[in-house]
């Protein structure tokens, strides 16, 4: 199975465009500032998850199943691979979650695709990348409003489900179990310029090389569970039930 070919005229492309004309730094930043707080809703990880039932990711050219299947797809890769790191298998399951986006009547652009840095020129080994003709960062500077070696965290990248989680987790960080490594996997699992293609390595901080590592191979997971079983059992959604509540402590404000 050949993954990640993108083709003209297609839905991807579509979306890729909007995404390309409206992810500005602006939208950005006031994005962070409208999730500094949190409480639109309040639930379980697991009612989270099941919202994913219905959402199928337009800009995936490899996925047509909703991605709750996926969800599951990537912590059973994981729990192959590492049965007795729970954490890691959380991880993988809950990646997504962010896409509960589209349940606040968010844009797709503005949930899935694969994310960039704002602010710095943009990477012609971006998809679509003559898609981003009219985008105002296409012709900055290679550092652009960062200085070298700033680190990831100083980054403003395009908004989306993977700093949605991650501000969601950081608000809640006293009702999970988590640690920093597998939130920085979630944040940064979609930024394939930068874990796939080599990009902003200029931007980088000595612990971004550790992130690197970690987010590369849990893109193994991520990418190839999309060739694997979707059919999963009963047993398989009850042991990460049981998992969910080991490691959330009680409902989140999202």
């Amino acid at each position: 199975m050949s993954l990640r070919n993108y083709e003209e005229d297609s839905k991807q492309e579509k979306l890729y465009r909007e995404m390309y004309k409206n992810q500005t730094l602006k939208y950005v930043i006031d994005q962070k500032k409208n999730y500094e707080q949190f409480g639109v809703i309040k639930m379980r990880m697991f009612k989270a998850l099941s919202l994913l039932d219905t959402f199928v990711d337009s800009s995936d050219p490899d996925l047509y199943l909703p991605n709750s299947i996926h969800a599951f797809q990537t912590a059973e890769r994981i729990r192959k691979k590492f049965p007795n790191n729970k954490e890691y298998q959380i991880t993988g399951l809950i990646h997504d979650i962010g896409k509960v986006l589209y349940t606040f009547k968010y844009p797709e652009w503005s949930i899935v695709g694969d994310t960039f840095v704002l602010g710095c020129r943009l990477p012609k080994s971006m998809v679509y990348y003559n898609l981003t003709v009219d985008h105002p960062d296409r012709d900055n500077t290679e550092l652009g409003i960062y200085e070298k070696g700033c680190g990831l965290e100083n980054l403003n990248i395009s908004f989306g489900h993977d700093e949605y989680l991650y501000m969601v987790l950081k608000q809640n960080k006293s009702k999970h179990k988590l640690s920093d490594k597998y939130l920085d996997i979630i944040r940064y699992h979609s930024l394939y310029p930068w874990h796939s293609k080599g990009e902003y390595r200029e931007l980088m901080n000595n612990k971004d090389y550790e992130t690197l590592k970690n987010v590369n191979e849990f893109n193994n997971f991520d990418l190839y569970s999309k060739e694997d079983d979707a059919i999963i059992t009963d047993d398989i959604i009850d042991y990460y039930k049981n998992l969910l509540k080991e490691y959330f402590l009680e409902e989140i404000l999202f």
